[in-house]
C-alpha cells in the first residue's frame, strides 16, 4: 500500500495507457503540424495533381496524388474538416488546371474560370467522400474484404469520370490517363479498355501506396486490446493491394514490346501533308479589316506549298485549322462566290486543301429553318471543286457555342449572338492522292478529340486517319494547347488510327498507331524519340511545318475491341462498386 502511495503511477486510480493511433500522421491535439494536416494534405494533392498535367508534365505526380488523403482518410478525421479540405483540393487543382481559361473576355473569364472549377471538383469531392467512409470499415477487414473495397473505389472514380463527360453535356477534360500522353507504353491496353483502364491502374495503385505496403494490418484480439507487431524494417511488405496495379503496369509495357516485335510492324507512308497555322488571334475574326489580313496570311504561307516539279516543298494535301477564314460560308444560298475564290485558289496551288470553314443550313438539314451555321471540315481539289463529303461538328460547347435555355439567359446571349448548329453524324472525306490511292479522313473540330465516342463513331464510319482541326488561341500560349493535344493521343491508341492535328497557333504535328507524338514547331520541325516524345522548342508560332502521316500495317482495316464495344469497362467499373459496397457492409453484419 506504501509502495502504491510512494508510486502514483501504480496506483489503481491512473489512467490506462492509451491504445497507439490508427495513423501515424495523427498527432497530438496541441500540435501545430496536426491543426495545419487538413491544408497540407489538400495541398499535396493540388500540387501533384497540377504538375501531372502539361505545361509541367511532371507524369510520376499522378501516381501519388491521392496518397496524403488515403492515408488521412484511414485515420477518420472529423467529416466537416475532411470534406473542406477535399472540396478546396479539387477546387484549387481544377483551377489551377484551367487557369487559361482566364483570356476568354476578361475580367468574365476569371469569373468563368472560379464557377467551372468548383463544378468540377465536384467530382473528387465525392470520392474523397465514398473513401472517407470507406476506409475506416476497411481498417482491420480481411484482405479480400479490402481488396474488394479498393477496386471499388478504383471502380468509382471511373464512374465518376464517365458522368463528368456526359452530364451538362459533358467535359472530360484530362482524364488521369492524359498524364502519360508523353509515355505511351504505359497506355497500350487502353485500344482494349478506352482511357479508363489507364485511369484504373493510376487510382488503383494511389490507394496501393497506402494499403499495399507498411506493417501487416493485424486484428485486435477479442479482448479488444491490440495485438502485438513484430519488428519489421522498411520495407515491411509488398501486399496484393500494391502488386496488383504494379504488374498491370508491367503488363501494359510488355504489351507495349510484344507490339513492337510483331512481324507485321512496319511503317507505311499515307501522304505528307503542309501544316499550315496563321495565329490569327480568336477574337479578331468577324471584323472586316482583320479577315482580309488572315485571308492574306493564310495566302502567303500557303504558297509555300505550291507545287513545283522537284521541289522539296511538294505535299499530298494542306491542311487549314477551324473556321481558318473566319466567318464565311462554304455552304448554303450565299456560298458561291467563296466557293469559287478558294478554287481558284488551289487549283493555282496545284494541291488539295483540307480546312475548317462555316457552313449555312442546306435544304436536306432538317435545321434548315434555325439561325446560326455549321462549324465544318471541307476538301476543294485543284481542277475538281469541293467534295460533296461535309462534315460538321457534333459536339458543340454551352456557352461558347450556343446557349442552353437561351430565353432564361438573355445577358449570355451578347455575348453569343448566334447559335451554331450541330452535325448530326461522323462522315468521312476521302482523299485521292496523285498516285490514286484513297485515303478516308475522319474530322474532329475544336474540342471533340476529348470525346471517345466521336473518333469511335468515325472509325467505325471507316476512317484510315482522324483529323482534328481547332483553333486554341482563345486561351493563351500556357498548357492549354498540350493539354487538348495529350486527349488526341488517347483516341490515336483507343482507335489504332493514326492522328493528324492542325491548330491556329498550335499544337499541330501527327500522332500514330502506337501514341508517339510527333508536334510541328518553329522551325517547321518534327521531333521524335521513340515511345517518348521530348519537343524542343515551341508548337506556338504563325508558320508552316511539313509531317509525314504513316500507317502501321498490323492494324490497318481492323477496329480494336474499344471501337467495337464502346464504354464497356466503365459498367464492369459500376460492378466493381456494388461488389464492393457490399463486401464492406458485410464485414459489418
Amino acid at each position: 500500500m506504501k509502495e502504491d502511495q510512494a508510486n502514483p503511477s501504480r496506483a489503481g486510480s491512473a489512467k490506462p495507457a492509451e491504445a497507439p493511433s490508427r495513423s501515424s500522421l495523427i498527432l497530438h491535439p496541441s500540435s501545430l503540424l496536426h491543426r495545419w494536416l487538413p491544408w497540407l494534405v489538400a495541398l499535396g494533392y493540388v500540387v501533384a495533381l497540377v504538375m501531372a498535367f502539361p505545361p509541367f508534365g511532371q507524369a510520376w505526380a499522378v501516381m501519388i496524388f491521392l496518397v496524403p488523403f488515403v492515408k488521412w482518410a484511414f485515420a477518420a478525421p472529423r467529416w466537416r474538416t475532411y470534406l473542406l479540405a477535399a472540396f478546396g483540393a479539387g477546387w484549387a487543382s481544377w483551377f489551377f488546371i484551367l487557369i487559361w481559361l482566364r483570356h476568354i473576355y476578361p475580367p468574365s473569364g476569371w469569373l468563368g474560370l472560379a464557377l467551372l472549377s468548383g463544378y468540377m471538383g465536384l467530382y473528387p469531392l465525392a470520392w474523397l467522400a465514398a473513401l472517407r467512409w470507406a476506409a475506416p470499415r476497411m481498417q482491420d477487414a480481411s484482405r479480400a474484404r479490402r481488396m474488394a473495397g479498393l477496386l471499388a473505389l478504383a471502380g468509382l472514380w471511373i464512374v465518376l469520370d464517365w458522368l463528368r463527360g456526359w452530364l451538362f453535356t459533358g467535359l472530360p477534360w484530362l482524364p488521369l490517363a492524359a498524364a502519360f500522353w508523353e509515355f505511351p507504353m504505359l497506355l497500350q491496353p487502353i485500344a482494349w479498355t478506352g482511357q479508363w483502364g489507364a485511369t484504373f491502374m493510376i487510382v488503383l495503385f494511389n490507394l496501393g501506396l497506402v494499403c499495399g505496403t507498411g506493417p501487416e494490418s493485424i486484428a485486435p484480439k477479442a479482448d479488444g486490446r491490440a495485438a502485438p507487431r513484430g519488428k519489421i524494417f522498411w520495407p515491411a511488405r509488398m501486399g496484393l493491394e500494391i502488386l496488383l496495379p504494379v504488374m498491370l503496369f508491367i503488363g501494359s509495357v510488355f504489351l507495349a514490346l510484344a507490339l513492337m516485335a510483331s512481324k507485321q510492324r512496319a511503317q507505311e507512308k499515307l501522304l505528307r501533308i503542309g501544316i499550315v497555322q496563321p495565329e490569327t488571334p480568336a477574337t479578331l475574326k468577324g471584323d472586316a479589316e482583320s479577315d482580309k489580313k488572315n485571308q492574306e496570311t493564310l495566302v502567303t504561307l500557303t504558297q509555300t506549298f505550291t507545287y513545283r516539279e522537284g521541289s522539296r516543298n511538294n505535299v499530298d494535301l494542306v491542311l487549314w485549322p477551324e473556321a481558318a477564314l473566319g466567318y464565311f460560308p462554304f455552304q448554303g444560298p450565299h456560298a458561291e462566290s467563296y466557293r469559287q475564290g478558294l478554287d481558284q485558289f488551289v487549283t493555282k496551288l496545284g494541291v488539295p486543301l483540307l480546312f475548317g470553314g462555316l457552313a449555312e443550313p442546306f435544304p436536306q438539314s432538317s435545321q434548315r429553318d434555325l439561325p446560326g451555321d455549321f462549324d465544318s471540315v471541307f476538301l476543294t481539289r485543284p481542277g475538281a471543286g469541293f467534295a460533296k463529303e461535309v462534315y460538321s461538328k457534333r459536339h458543340l460547347v454551352p456557352f461558347g457555342e450556343y446557349v442552353p435555355f437561351r430565353q432564361w439567359l438573355p445577358f449570355i446571349g451578347k455575348v453569343v449572338s448566334v447559335d451554331t448548329l450541330p452535325g448530326d453524324r461522323a462522315v468521312t472525306i476521302p482523299l485521292t492522292l496523285g498516285d490514286g490511292h484513297t485515303v478516308h479522313a475522319g474530322p474532329l473540330v475544336c474540342f471533340e478529340d476529348i470525346f471517345s465516342g466521336l473518333a469511335r463513331d468515325q472509325a467505325q464510319a471507316g476512317a484510315d486517319i482522324i483529323v482534328v482541326v481547332t483553333n486554341d488561341a482563345w486561351f493563351g500560349t500556357e498548357g492549354e494547347a498540350a493539354q487538348h493535344a495529350a486527349h488526341s493521343v488517347l483516341r490515336a491508341i483507343e482507335t489504332r488510327r493514326p492522328v493528324i492535328r492542325c491548330g491556329n497557333d498550335g499544337w499541330s504535328g501527327f500522332i500514330d498507331q502506337d501514341g508517339d507524338a510527333f508536334p510541328v514547331e518553329q522551325t517547321g520541325k518534327t521531333v521524335a524519340t521513340g515511345w517518348i516524345l521530348r519537343a524542343r522548342g515551341t508548337t506556338y508560332f504563325r508558320g508552316v511545318g511539313v509531317l509525314y502521316a504513316y500507317t502501321n500495317p498490323q492494324f490497318n482495316g481492323t477496329e480494336t475491341f474499344y471501337v467495337r464495344f464502346g464504354d464497356w469497362f466503365v459498367g464492369l467499373s459500376a460492378l466493381l462498386v456494388i461488389g464492393g459496397v457490399m463486401a464492406v457492409l458485410g464485414r459489418r453484419r
